[in-house]
């Protein structure tokens, strides 16, 4: 059910369609609804192209793959996902952004901080959910082969510690 409710634009009484608490506790849109909640995009594992991430001051071994999305671009979602070889570690950096991890396959090694210390390393394994927050320096690796799902608002930038946006 969409109730009108007042909106002034410049002095000018205008009508815009909200949501009701009933018709969202429904399921039901509101009209316009959310941008592309009414379409899907799948995407095969097949079809998933994976290509080497040659990050300045990360080893060579990750692999990405963007999803959906474009995480270069200011404001816009993304999902992408990184693929990281047994015993693969990436030093510390951050990212702009707030980052939600998903752990896909595999176990993440993750700590949070400026120095890499083994010790500090926690254990992820699939289905494990992190939330990153922005700017949040942190160091890590795989244990196993391991393939992770990013997704968040770009850009999606990495910034190695004490380094140069990459």
């Amino acid at each position: 059910m969409l109730m009108p409710a007042p909106v002034s634009q410049s002095g000018i009484n205008t009508l815009a369609a909200v949501a009701s608490p009933m018709a969202l506790a429904q399921g039901t849109p509101p009209a316009g609804g959310v941008a592309g909640a009414m379409d899907m995009n799948a995407v095969p594992v097949a079809s998933i192209t994976w290509t080497d991430a040659n990050i300045p001051g990360f080893p060579a071994g990750m692999k990405m793959a963007v999803i959906n999305g474009n995480p270069d671009v200011p404001g816009a979602l993304y999902t992408l996902r990184l693929s990281f070889p047994d015993g693969y570690r990436f030093p510390p950096h951050w990212h702009p952004m707030a980052e939600n991890l998903t752990v896909l396959s595999g176990t993440l090694l993750l700590a949070m901080g400026e120095r890499a210390d083994e010790s500090k390393l926690k254990t992820y394994g699939a289905g494990d959910f992190l939330n990153v927050a922005g700017s949040k320096p942190n160091f890590g690796g795989a244990r196993g082969t391991t393939v992770i799902q990013l997704h968040g608002q770009g850009p999606f930038a990495i910034n190695l510690v004490g380094g140069a946006p990459k």
